[in-house]
């Protein structure tokens, strides 16, 4: 019992001490100019950040009256900052999402409940479409 306790504290030290630098790829990614997404006519646009914006990207883009989301980082310190920096903490970016919605169709109010629907933390059933 002692040994696998020493085993497992061995484990859990050099596990948690990595600490990677940026990759070649996370650099060349740092050199590109960040992603400017054009006005759509007749379109108004919203933003939500949540932990993951893959998942709430795709529930977005199934609602009627959503042209497109598009996936992306909020606020933080760094320009151009990577999936991984952001990931790992490193930038105090949020992921978020900027979904372009048709007000005559969906208005930004049930826009807004389906976000706190997809973020809910009180309830035991996960969201989803």
């Amino acid at each position: 019992m002692r040994l696998c306790s020493l085993l497992m504290l061995t484990l859990f030290i050099t596990t948690s001490c990595k600490n990677p630098g940026p990759s070649a790829e996370d650099q060349r990614m740092a050199q590109l100019e960040p992603v400017q997404t054009e006005a759509v006519d007749g379109y108004e646009r919203a933003y939500f950040a949540s932990g993951c914006f893959w998942c709430v990207e795709a529930v977005f883009e199934s609602v009627k009256g959503v042209k497109e989301a598009v996936s992306g980082y909020s606020g933080g310190t760094q320009s151009n900052p990577t999936y991984k920096q952001v990931s790992y903490g490193q930038t105090n970016h949020a992921e978020a999402v900027e979904v372009f919605y048709d007000p005559k169709v969906v208005s930004f109010r049930n826009l807004v409940l389906v976000f706190f629907w997809l973020t809910r933390s009180n309830d035991p059933k996960p969201p989803g479409p």
